[in-house]
């Protein structure tokens, strides 16, 4: 397997941490998911990008004799860049979803929530062997009331941007594993910059990969 170094994506930058007050409440967890690649025809030879982001399904607020609970269900999308091991370097990606759920004791607050607030503090990620590897990462929530509406810098609606940013996250090696398309739209040609690969079609509207 190589040994060269993995592009981390989706740690946030610190200018895009919440402004908390002192005792605001929060809290962070951290978690190792393993995961594996999905073909069983491909052994992993290297890993070259990773990219998480939190997406933020719902939230809701219990009552328990430790006082108000907010409760925060959401999810983890990783996506994963490899080299598959072999004599061909053609890139792959993989996808991956995690559910996770949280709470956050809210000391009897009763102001109203409108937001949750999610922070990606660090991701690392290690190979196991030719199919297994494992993504840690620590993350940080907190809620937003109604009254510390600018609480969050970059406030958004995480339900309809999540996948939008994930969906930016790139990579440098233009042979990459995608759907052919069937738009018959014109197309553009992508050339890897090292010009180590032939020129692909890419498809205007969609964004794959066009037979030649």
């Amino acid at each position: 397997m190589g040994n060269q170094p993995i592009e981390i994506s989706g740690i946030t930058p610190i200018s895009h941490f919440p402004k908390c007050p002192p005792h605001h409440p929060c809290t962070e967890f951290c978690e190792s998911d393993k995961l594996c690649i999905p073909s069983q025809k491909i052994t992993l030879g290297s890993i070259r990008q990773v990219c998480l982001n939190v997406c933020i399904n719902s939230f809701k607020i219990i009552c328990t004799p430790a006082g108000r609970k907010l409760v925060i269900d959401g999810k983890k999308q990783i996506k994963v860049f490899f080299v598959p091991d072999g004599p061909h370097h053609c890139v792959h990606s993989a996808d991956f979803e995690i559910p996770f759920c949280t709470f956050v004791l809210l000391n009897n607050i009763p102001d109203e929530v409108v937001q949750i607030c999610s922070v990606v503090e660090d991701i690392s990620v290690k190979c196991l062997d030719c199919r297994y590897f494992i993504v840690t990462s620590i993350i940080f929530v907190c809620p937003v009331f109604k009254k510390d509406h600018q609480l969050c810098p970059c406030p958004h609606d995480h339900n309809t941007n999540c996948q939008s940013q994930l969906n930016h996250c790139t990579t440098e090696y233009a042979c990459q594993d995608k759907q052919q398309c069937t738009c018959h739209t014109p197309h553009d040609y992508h050339i890897h910059p090292d010009n180590q690969y032939p020129s692909q079609p890419i498809c205007n509207n969609c964004k794959s990969y066009v037979n030649p």
